[in-house]
């Protein structure tokens, strides 16, 4: 009989496989998933992200944190997550407690990030009303040429989040959607339990 720790580990081992496949098939976006998120009056809202690592803490992923989205986090820190890939015929759900991470966490992968994505960050006031076409370009190169070669710091709103799955389930699709699904939960004493269901 499989561990708790086994149970979830097998889950996110799934997930990364997945995500690998995806990867090495060329899929459009193979890190991208739908957060769901709801306000402190339980007002949803929905958009994608790009999910940067699926660790045994949890999935990792970065939002402004002024932005809705990260208001909404900060406010009611619960969140799921939909992963679909329809050349694979699978998608995944996941829920769970969402924490805001270090700094260094940030910092880290704010680094991998491309220049002119970090430069965005420092032109844009996510969901500010628009600047007047081309302002932002140019607020971009204009930090751009006052940088120089040097690295682009990271915005202080740029911060990471992580979701700790309490549930994790892969719905196949394909043959008329009759394939059986696979739900791993966490039970109310904290054991990871495992079940088929039916599509």
């Amino acid at each position: 009989m499989k561990s708790s720790e086994a149970i979830y580990r097998e889950a996110l081992e799934r997930l990364q496989q997945l995500i690998d496949e995806a990867t090495a098939q060329g899929l459009d976006e193979p890190h991208a998933a739908a957060l769901a998120t709801a306000d402190g009056d339980a007002r949803p809202s929905v958009r994608m992200v790009y999910v940067v690592a699926v660790e045994e803490q949890g999935l990792l992923f970065f939002a402004n944190i002024e932005s809705g989205k990260g208001h909404q986090l900060l406010d009611n820190p619960r969140a799921a997550l939909c992963f679909f890939w329809r050349a694979l015929q699978v998608q995944v759900t996941l829920e769970g407690e969402v924490s805001l991470q270090s700094a260094e966490i940030a910092d880290r992968y704010w680094q991998r990030r491309a220049r002119e994505a970090q430069l965005a960050s420092w032109a844009s006031q996510q969901g500010a009303p628009a600047a007047p076409k081309g302002e932002l370009r140019q607020k971009a190169r204009q930090l751009e040429q006052a940088l120089g070669f040097e690295a682009v710091p990271r915005h202080a709103d740029w911060c990471a989040f992580r979701i700790r799955p309490e549930r994790i389930e892969f719905w196949p699709s394909g043959w008329q959607r009759m394939r059986e699904r696979t739900r791993y939960q966490k039970d109310p004493q904290g054991q990871w339990t495992q079940a088929a269901l039916n599509p």
